[in-house]
Protein backbone atom coordinates (compact mmCIF):
# COMPACT_ATOMS: atom_id res chain seq x y z
CA UNK A 1 0.00 0.00 0.00
CA UNK A 2 3.15 2.59 0.81
CA UNK A 3 4.66 1.98 -2.48
CA UNK A 4 1.54 1.95 -4.46
CA UNK A 5 1.09 5.71 -2.30
CA UNK A 6 4.49 6.80 -2.99
CA UNK A 7 3.56 5.96 -6.89
CA UNK A 8 0.60 7.41 -6.98
CA UNK A 9 2.06 11.13 -5.38
CA UNK A 10 4.46 10.64 -8.14
CA UNK A 11 1.88 11.11 -10.73
CA UNK A 12 1.59 14.36 -9.52
CA UNK A 13 4.78 15.61 -10.85
CA UNK A 14 4.85 13.49 -13.93
CA UNK A 15 4.31 15.57 -16.69
CA UNK A 16 5.19 19.10 -17.99
CA UNK A 17 2.05 21.85 -17.22
CA UNK A 18 0.82 23.49 -20.22
CA UNK A 19 -1.46 25.80 -18.04
CA UNK A 20 -5.03 25.21 -16.75
CA UNK A 21 -7.01 22.81 -17.67
CA UNK A 22 -10.72 21.27 -17.33
CA UNK A 23 -9.57 17.65 -17.80
CA UNK A 24 -9.49 15.96 -14.18
CA UNK A 25 -6.78 13.26 -15.18
CA UNK A 26 -4.70 15.21 -16.88
CA UNK A 27 -4.57 18.00 -13.78
CA UNK A 28 -3.51 15.48 -11.28
CA UNK A 29 -0.81 14.45 -13.61
CA UNK A 30 0.36 17.94 -14.26
CA UNK A 31 -0.40 19.04 -10.75
CA UNK A 32 3.05 19.90 -9.43
CA UNK A 33 4.35 21.23 -12.75
CA UNK A 34 1.48 23.63 -12.52
CA UNK A 35 2.14 24.95 -9.11
CA UNK A 36 5.42 25.03 -10.50
CA UNK A 37 4.56 27.40 -13.24
CA UNK A 38 7.03 25.54 -15.39
CA UNK A 39 4.55 26.57 -18.63
CA UNK A 40 4.66 29.79 -17.72
CA UNK A 41 8.67 29.97 -16.78
CA UNK A 42 9.35 28.29 -19.82
CA UNK A 43 7.73 31.38 -22.12
CA UNK A 44 8.54 34.09 -19.70
CA UNK A 45 11.09 36.45 -22.05
CA UNK A 46 11.58 39.92 -22.52
CA UNK A 47 8.65 41.29 -24.83
CA UNK A 48 6.48 38.47 -23.30
CA UNK A 49 2.85 39.50 -22.16
CA UNK A 50 2.75 39.51 -18.37
CA UNK A 51 0.99 36.36 -16.48
CA UNK A 52 0.42 35.67 -13.38
CA UNK A 53 -1.04 32.37 -11.25
CA UNK A 54 -2.02 31.96 -7.91
CA UNK A 55 -2.87 28.75 -5.95
CA UNK A 56 -5.10 28.80 -2.66
CA UNK A 57 -4.19 25.27 -1.35
CA UNK A 58 -7.04 24.50 1.76
CA UNK A 59 -6.25 20.37 1.76
CA UNK A 60 -5.35 19.08 -1.60
CA UNK A 61 -8.21 16.71 -0.98
CA UNK A 62 -10.73 19.22 -0.08
CA UNK A 63 -10.35 22.79 -1.33
CA UNK A 64 -8.34 24.30 -3.91
CA UNK A 65 -8.64 27.52 -5.70
CA UNK A 66 -6.45 28.37 -8.91
CA UNK A 67 -6.72 31.49 -10.90
CA UNK A 68 -4.78 32.57 -14.13
CA UNK A 69 -4.32 35.94 -14.81
CA UNK A 70 -3.23 37.62 -18.45
CA UNK A 71 -2.35 41.00 -19.19
CA UNK A 72 -4.35 42.47 -22.04
CA UNK A 73 -1.52 45.00 -24.05
CA UNK A 74 -4.52 46.32 -26.32
CA UNK A 75 -6.51 47.42 -22.92
CA UNK A 76 -4.25 47.64 -20.30
CA UNK A 77 -6.33 45.48 -18.41
CA UNK A 78 -6.39 41.69 -17.63
CA UNK A 79 -8.19 38.15 -17.96
CA UNK A 80 -8.89 35.98 -15.12
CA UNK A 81 -9.37 32.24 -15.30
CA UNK A 82 -10.70 31.07 -11.59
CA UNK A 83 -11.29 27.41 -10.91
CA UNK A 84 -12.41 25.86 -7.63
CA UNK A 85 -11.83 22.21 -7.02
CA UNK A 86 -13.53 20.75 -3.98
CA UNK A 87 -13.63 17.26 -2.36
CA UNK A 88 -16.60 15.33 -5.04
CA UNK A 89 -20.42 15.69 -3.06
CA UNK A 90 -22.43 13.32 -5.04
CA UNK A 91 -25.62 15.65 -4.55
CA UNK A 92 -23.92 17.90 -7.15
CA UNK A 93 -23.32 15.44 -9.76
CA UNK A 94 -25.41 16.46 -13.30
CA UNK A 95 -25.91 13.11 -14.96
CA UNK A 96 -25.77 14.81 -18.08
CA UNK A 97 -21.78 15.29 -17.15
CA UNK A 98 -21.13 13.32 -14.17
CA UNK A 99 -17.29 14.34 -14.84
CA UNK A 100 -18.17 18.33 -13.71
CA UNK A 101 -17.96 17.55 -10.10
CA UNK A 102 -14.26 16.57 -11.02
CA UNK A 103 -13.47 19.78 -13.15
CA UNK A 104 -15.14 22.20 -10.95
CA UNK A 105 -16.83 25.61 -11.48
CA UNK A 106 -14.87 27.83 -13.44
CA UNK A 107 -14.89 31.51 -14.01
CA UNK A 108 -13.70 34.23 -16.40
CA UNK A 109 -13.56 37.60 -16.15
CA UNK A 110 -11.66 40.60 -16.96
CA UNK A 111 -10.11 43.31 -15.09
CA UNK A 112 -9.74 47.11 -16.09
CA UNK A 113 -6.38 48.56 -16.04
CA UNK A 114 -7.24 50.25 -12.75
CA UNK A 115 -8.19 47.16 -11.41
CA UNK A 116 -4.89 45.39 -12.56
CA UNK A 117 -2.70 48.11 -11.63
CA UNK A 118 -4.41 47.21 -7.80
CA UNK A 119 -3.78 43.55 -8.04
CA UNK A 120 -0.08 43.94 -9.11
CA UNK A 121 0.37 46.71 -6.17
CA UNK A 122 -1.16 44.34 -3.82
CA UNK A 123 1.30 41.70 -5.27
CA UNK A 124 4.24 43.85 -4.68
CA UNK A 125 2.92 45.19 -0.93
CA UNK A 126 2.82 41.03 -0.11
CA UNK A 127 6.13 40.63 -1.35
CA UNK A 128 5.60 38.93 -3.62
CA UNK A 129 8.43 39.90 -6.15
CA UNK A 130 10.71 39.14 -3.18
CA UNK A 131 12.84 35.82 -3.13
CA UNK A 132 10.37 33.00 -1.89
CA UNK A 133 11.43 31.26 1.66
CA UNK A 134 13.54 28.73 0.50
CA UNK A 135 13.38 25.55 2.50
CA UNK A 136 9.59 25.53 3.62
CA UNK A 137 7.61 22.16 3.02
CA UNK A 138 4.07 22.62 2.08
CA UNK A 139 1.81 19.55 3.05
CA UNK A 140 -1.11 18.42 0.46
CA UNK A 141 -3.04 18.24 3.66
CA UNK A 142 -2.16 21.78 4.90
CA UNK A 143 -3.36 25.36 3.86
CA UNK A 144 -1.04 27.94 2.11
CA UNK A 145 -1.17 30.22 -1.12
CA UNK A 146 1.40 29.76 -3.77
CA UNK A 147 1.75 32.23 -6.56
CA UNK A 148 4.19 32.44 -9.38
CA UNK A 149 4.48 34.34 -12.82
CA UNK A 150 6.05 36.12 -15.42
CA UNK A 151 6.46 40.10 -15.13
CA UNK A 152 8.48 42.52 -17.68
CA UNK A 153 10.35 39.55 -18.79
CA UNK A 154 11.44 38.38 -15.29
CA UNK A 155 10.21 35.60 -13.44
CA UNK A 156 8.92 35.25 -9.81
CA UNK A 157 7.65 32.53 -7.47
CA UNK A 158 6.53 33.08 -3.49
CA UNK A 159 4.72 30.78 -1.34
CA UNK A 160 2.73 31.73 2.17
CA UNK A 161 2.03 29.04 4.39
CA UNK A 162 -0.72 29.59 6.88
CA UNK A 163 -0.28 30.07 10.08
CA UNK A 164 2.83 33.05 9.28
CA UNK A 165 3.46 36.26 9.38
CA UNK A 166 3.33 36.01 5.63
CA UNK A 167 -0.01 34.66 5.28
CA UNK A 168 -1.29 36.99 7.34
CA UNK A 169 0.19 39.75 5.69
CA UNK A 170 -1.01 39.01 2.21
CA UNK A 171 -3.15 41.70 0.98
CA UNK A 172 -3.47 40.10 -3.06
CA UNK A 173 -6.52 38.24 -2.11
CA UNK A 174 -8.64 41.26 -1.74
CA UNK A 175 -8.71 42.05 -5.60
CA UNK A 176 -9.73 38.03 -5.97
CA UNK A 177 -12.56 38.27 -3.20
CA UNK A 178 -13.85 41.41 -4.62
CA UNK A 179 -14.22 39.69 -7.79
CA UNK A 180 -16.55 37.38 -5.97
CA UNK A 181 -18.37 40.24 -4.28
CA UNK A 182 -18.98 42.04 -8.06
CA UNK A 183 -20.51 38.70 -9.33
CA UNK A 184 -17.79 38.40 -11.86
CA UNK A 185 -15.89 35.46 -9.95
CA UNK A 186 -16.15 31.64 -9.50
CA UNK A 187 -19.01 32.85 -6.29
CA UNK A 188 -17.84 29.91 -4.56
CA UNK A 189 -17.04 30.79 -0.78
CA UNK A 190 -12.96 30.56 1.02
CA UNK A 191 -13.66 27.81 3.53
CA UNK A 192 -12.80 29.25 7.19
CA UNK A 193 -9.23 28.54 8.05
CA UNK A 194 -8.20 26.10 11.15
CA UNK A 195 -7.10 27.02 14.50
CA UNK A 196 -3.58 28.45 13.94
CA UNK A 197 -2.69 25.60 16.55
CA UNK A 198 -4.82 23.21 14.92
CA UNK A 199 -3.38 23.82 10.96
CA UNK A 200 -1.38 20.99 9.70
CA UNK A 201 1.99 21.39 9.19
CA UNK A 202 2.81 18.13 8.33
CA UNK A 203 1.79 15.47 6.49
CA UNK A 204 -0.38 12.44 8.50
CA UNK A 205 1.82 9.98 10.55
CA UNK A 206 1.25 6.55 9.22
CA UNK A 207 2.35 6.44 6.19
CA UNK A 208 1.19 8.36 2.75
CA UNK A 209 -2.28 7.98 2.55
CA UNK A 210 -5.39 8.91 4.76
CA UNK A 211 -8.97 8.25 4.17
CA UNK A 212 -9.30 11.10 1.48
CA UNK A 213 -6.76 9.55 -0.72
CA UNK A 214 -2.93 9.74 -1.44
CA UNK A 215 -0.98 13.29 0.11
CA UNK A 216 1.83 14.83 -0.75
CA UNK A 217 4.32 17.78 -0.23
CA UNK A 218 5.69 20.10 -1.85
CA UNK A 219 9.62 21.90 -0.79
CA UNK A 220 10.05 25.64 -1.61
CA UNK A 221 13.45 26.50 -2.96
CA UNK A 222 14.42 30.38 -3.69
CA UNK A 223 13.23 30.42 -7.49
CA UNK A 224 10.72 27.21 -7.44
CA UNK A 225 10.04 24.24 -6.00
CA UNK A 226 12.76 21.67 -4.98
CA UNK A 227 12.77 18.88 -7.29
CA UNK A 228 11.96 17.60 -10.73
CA UNK A 229 8.17 18.39 -11.47
CA UNK A 230 7.88 17.75 -14.55
CA UNK A 231 10.31 14.42 -15.12
CA UNK A 232 8.32 12.92 -17.63
CA UNK A 233 7.90 16.22 -19.94
CA UNK A 234 4.94 17.36 -21.87
CA UNK A 235 4.24 13.81 -23.37
CA UNK A 236 1.10 13.88 -22.34
CA UNK A 237 -0.31 16.51 -24.26
CA UNK A 238 1.69 15.40 -27.60
CA UNK A 239 -0.57 14.74 -30.47
CA UNK A 240 -2.98 17.20 -29.39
Amino acid sequence: MAGLAVAAAGLLAGCASVGPTDNPVARKLTWVSYLNGDDLRAACTKGETDRYRLVFNADYQKHVRTYDIVGDRGTGGALVEARVLEATDLARIDLDDPAAVARGPVAKAQLSPRQFALFVLRLYESGAFEPAPSGVRLPSNGVYWLINGCRRGSWFFNAYPYPSDRFSDIRFDGPLKELDGSGQGIGVPYPALPRPQDAPRTLPTGGQVDSAGVVFEVQVGRDGLVGPTAPFGSWLFAGK
